[in-house]
């Protein structure tokens, strides 16, 4: 084979096996491709010098001795594709292939990553309080509420509130002023903030904010001003996280 026919053979050969292949809409091109195979097959094939045999017995034409030998080196290599449902099945498995891939390469593109936390590190647990009272404007009782000690003049409150127009509750987590919290069932809270986030599902119920003015003196002291702190309710108890520790 020469230079033009080894890049042929290598261009054919992309098309057929390779991830775009295309060869199987083209008869004439695989035609080619399994001429061009058995030429380099050919090209393999030892070529030590002998002295050329004489005519087979029986046989008194050279000619048909080498057109034997050719049509024998044929027959070790079966055709690329034998028949139109060959071709047919096989054109289908490369389809398949191909759509595969780009299945895969669509998953991997389709959207952006985005960093599901910012890393900052829990600096405290809150655990339940049996002592604490849940203000009576969180509603119905339903046993699930539960009151944690006060942390640095925050109280913090859990239960389960219905958060669509279903009857299913999810848990929520309250954070208001301890010492703006009624004293009595009617009067619920007042007070400078109440936080508050619900759960949904495999997501905890999380309350997130930066301490600003406003914040009880002991927690911006423990937590200064422009800090990003967040609680999270993981079921029974509350993480405090922040992100200078």
């Amino acid at each position: 084979m020469d230079d033009d026919a080894r890049e042929e053979l290598r261009l054919l050969r992309a098309r057929a096996y390779g991830p775009e292949a295309d060869i199987a809409d083209d008869p004439v091109a695989v035609s080619r491709l399994r001429d061009l195979e058995d030429l380099e097959r050919e090209d393999r094939l030892p070529t030590a010098p002998r002295t050329p045999p004489g005519p087979p017995a029986g046989s008194s034409d050279p000619a048909e001795s080498a057109q034997d030998d050719e049509e024998e080196i044929r027959r070790e290599r079966p055709p690329l594709v034998r028949s139109k449902r060959r071709l047919w099945v096989w054109a289908v498995s490369l389809a398949v292939v191909a759509a595969l891939a780009s299945a895969a390469t669509a998953v991997s593109v389709s959207f952006v990553p985005v960093t599901a936390t910012a890393g900052a590190p829990q600096v405290d647990t809150l655990v339940p309080d049996p002592d604490s009272a849940v203000p009576a404007v969180f509603g119905q009782r339903t046993g699930a509420e539960r009151g944690y000690q006060d942390y640095y003049g925050i109280a913090a409150f859990t239960g389960r509130a219905p958060t669509d127009a279903t009857d299913n509750r999810n848990p929520c987590l309250y954070l208001l002023d301890a010492d703006e919290r009624g004293t009595d069932d009617t009067r619920g809270f007042s007070g400078n903030f109440v936080y508050g986030g619900c759960g949904a599902g495999v997501f905890p119920a999380t309350v997130q904010f930066v301490v600003a003015d406003g914040m009880p003196a002991a927690f911006i002291q423990r937590f200064p001003i422009g800090t990003s702190v967040q609680f999270v309710f993981d079921g029974e108890n509350v993480g405090v996280f922040s992100d200078r520790g």
